[in-house]
């Protein structure tokens, strides 16, 4: 492979990663502004309640995989071999911003 398409999937790859960190960010502060308009009011719409429910099953699997890269030595190795083959059998186990599709990397033309 050449070089300067390496560097193109790395940086692809880093950016990806950076804007589903930044779109969870946003989600979680959503979450908690519907549990903030909860404890107020005392009552949230059903599409508020999903929105609710589905980060909470988000942040779960965060914990769920930040945990191990904390405690169990060699963590970084495993973890992406773990969510690879789980990924095979229909097993979520990152958020779902992270679960939407990385647009293909096109072949950069030298000059």
């Amino acid at each position: 492979m050449e070089k300067m398409h390496i560097i193109a999937i790395i940086e692809e790859s880093a950016h990806h990663f950076l804007f589903c960190i930044k779109t969870e960010y946003g989600n979680t502060k959503e979450a908690g502004q519907i549990m903030e308009k909860y404890l107020k009011e005392g009552k949230i719409t059903p599409e508020e309640e999903h929105i609710l429910k589905t980060q909470f099953v988000d942040t779960l699997k965060i914990a769920g995989v930040v945990v191990p890269f904390v405690l169990i030595p060699g963590a970084s190795i495993l973890m992406p071999i773990l969510i690879k083959v789980a990924a095979k059998h229909n097993i979520e186990l990152l958020p779902a911003a992270f679960n939407e599709p990385k647009p293909a990397i096109t072949k950069i033309q030298p000059s």
